[in-house]
């Protein structure tokens, strides 16, 4: 008996989650021809209601934030952009998008100069995905130690230094390869990066209304949170300039 009610529950399992998908899929295709039709709140709409069901993409993301910018919401556009970054940070389009509706903001911030170094270390980690770099550090740790097994049991002088050599060389790619994914790791699940959605924010000296006005910013404009206390939190804009807003005036990327 337990184990029939064990396949009933099996069955009904799965035919909840292929319901569950076969509904995804429809309100996919709906959204991508009310979008190729113009119909953008429609498209938005089943966009939305896709993402309230927990499913989480790059194209999804992408989708709606491409849906915001035909409607001219530009904070959404960059919010849902960042969003889709967030899941895939080498995505040639997103990148371009995510400019070209940076461009439509007010504020203009330059971000503070890095070092040429610390540039190359954060374009490279970005070239795949956390799990592909996991992935690539496995496979070059193996053959790190198949090089050191070579040195450890050959006979020759010159096949035995060139063995340890190339396990040293390789180890060394083995360890960059899986500190690229730990950063990329930890770029995908960073909860400190939100956008400004309100259309004019006063950043203050200090929490609460009785703050000293230091600078004006827009909707679109991209913060980094550094802490919260009750309704406000302290941010940073991507000048170093730092001040206090409304939490309701800005959205999480996460």
């Amino acid at each position: 008996m337990k184990r029939i009610i064990f396949f009933v529950f099996l069955y009904f399992t799965g035919f909840l989650t292929t319901g569950a998908q076969d509904t995804a899929d429809s309100l996919w295709n709906n959204a991508n021809s009310h979008y190729a039709n113009a119909q953008y709140q429609e498209a938005l709409d089943n966009y939305l209601e896709i993402e309230s069901s927990g499913r989480e993409s790059a194209a999804l993301y992408y989708n709606i934030g491409n849906t915001y910018y035909k409607m001219r919401y530009i904070a959404y556009a960059i919010l849902y952009y960042e969003k889709a970054l967030r899941l895939e940070p080498n995505n040639p389009d997103i990148i371009y998008n995510l400019e070209i509706a940076r461009e439509q903001c007010t504020d203009r911030i330059e971000p503070v100069p890095t070092f040429f170094v610390v540039d190359w270390i954060r374009k490279s980690h970005q070239l795949l995905s956390s799990d592909m770099w996991a992935i690539v550090s496995v496979i070059l740790l193996v053959l790190a130690l198949t090089f050191f097994m070579f040195f450890h049991f050959a006979r020759g002088l010159r096949f035995r230094k060139t063995a340890f050599i190339l396990s040293v060389i390789v180890f060394l790619f083995a360890a960059a390869s899986t500190a690229f994914a730990w950063q990329s790791r930890k770029q995908a699940i960073r909860e400190d990066i939100a956008i400004v959605l309100a259309a004019v924010s006063s950043v203050k000296s200090a929490p609460g209304s009785q703050g000293k006005d230091l600078l004006v910013i827009h909707e679109g404009t991209r913060v980094r949170v550094l802490e919260e206390m009750g309704d406000w939190v302290r941010i940073e804009l991507e000048d170093g300039r730092q001040g206090w807003v409304a939490l309701n005036e800005i959205v999480f990327v996460y």
